[in-house]
């Protein structure tokens, strides 16, 4: 197993927040996509009048954008 797949295997265990997996992702809308299309698994908490959203890490991981890059 190479480094990368064990760093992906460890992160299947981790959850990121909406906020985080948003920055990491390269913005809300792009997040909301990738959910969307079921390319990031995630699970919706209620807790009140918000709900919150956990991510699986090693799909936030998966889709990670450089932002230096990229401009």
């Amino acid at each position: 197993m190479d480094r990368l797949q064990e760093i992906m295997k460890a992160a299947e265990k981790v959850t990121f927040n909406k906020n985080q997996a948003s920055i990491l992702v390269g913005g809300r809308r792009r997040l909301e996509r990738l959910a969307g299309e079921g390319k990031i698994s995630y699970v919706r908490i209620e807790d009140g009048r918000f709900g919150r959203w956990e991510c699986r890490g090693s799909d936030v991981l998966r889709f990670t954008v450089n932002k230096e890059n990229q401009a």
